[in-house]
Parts: structure tokens; C-alpha cells; sequence
């Protein structure tokens, strides 16, 4: 009786320790450790003397977002800071840094009226941007 029971056990335990799961399995493992957000890094460089005016604008556009967007986990506008063991520099002044509950909470958030009217205003229009140069990107924890 022992011996079949330590092989059962060892059986159990190589067969759910390999590589090879199954995918009701996998699925199991992704909603446990994968979320399904999406991570937003943007970052952004002004135009000469404009960098206060453009860390002002983010500050208030990440408010609105947060207050706005149910689907925001997150909504920062940050800016570097130096540190010895962070020797890296960018280009870009200010890096806005946001969570999503998916990617239609990202698009909602694109569609926005006060994101629409705000990316019109200081990137497109010539007259009127304050952006030098921007960079967006985003992430998962999903594979």
C-alpha cells in the first residue's frame, strides 16, 4: 500500500510539474498571475521655454483622467530625478506614466474629449504646441 502510494504521489507530481499543462490549466495561471492591464509609458519633450507650461498641462490632464476614467488604475506625470545609481539621462523632460484595466479602457481614455481637444491643441496644431518631440508606449504582464 505504501509503495503504490508514493508512486501515485511521484506520478502527481511529475506529471503537474512538467512543461506540457493543459489549457484550462494555463488559463487558471494567467488569471491568477497576469492582470490583463496595460501599462502606458509616454514621454515627452518641449519646445524651448515651454517645459513649465507642459508639466502644468500634464499635471492637471492626469487629474482629469483619474477623476474622469473609471478604468484608470493609475495616472502619474512625473519628471527624472537624479541619482547615482540611476546614471541614465533622457531627452524627455516629463514622462507620463499610467494603468489601465485593458486595452478598450486605453482607447476610452484616447477618445476622451479633454485628451482629443488637449492632442490637437499642444502636438498637431503649429500655432499652438508646445511639443518638440513624444514617444508612447505600451505594456502588458500578459505574454
Amino acid at each position: 500500500m505504501r509503495k503504490s502510494l508514493f508512486f501515485i504521489f511521484i506520478f502527481g507530481f511529475l506529471t503537474t510539474s512538467s512543461h506540457a499543462i493543459s489549457y484550462d490549466e494555463e488559463q487558471l495561471y494567467r488569471s491568477v498571475n497576469m492582470s490583463g492591464h496595460v501599462f502606458v509609458v509616454s514621454e515627452w519633450l518641449p519646445k524651448e521655454n515651454c517645459e513649465e507650461e507642459l508639466w502644468d498641462f500634464f499635471k492637471e490632464l492626469m487629474t482629469l483622467t483619474k477623476k474622469n476614467e473609471s478604468d484608470c488604475i493609475r495616472a502619474h506625470a512625473t519628471r527624472q530625478i537624479l541619482h547615482p545609481g540611476a546614471p541614465g539621462k533622457s531627452k524627455y523632460k516629463i514622462v507620463l506614466l499610467q494603468e489601465y484595466l485593458d486595452i478598450k479602457a486605453f482607447d476610452a481614455h484616447c477618445q476622451a474629449d479633454y485628451v482629443k481637444s488637449a492632442f490637437k491643441k499642444y502636438i498637431e496644431d503649429e500655432e499652438t504646441s508646445i511639443i518638440e518631440d513624444w514617444c508612447c508606449r505600451l505594456f502588458s504582464e500578459d505574454e
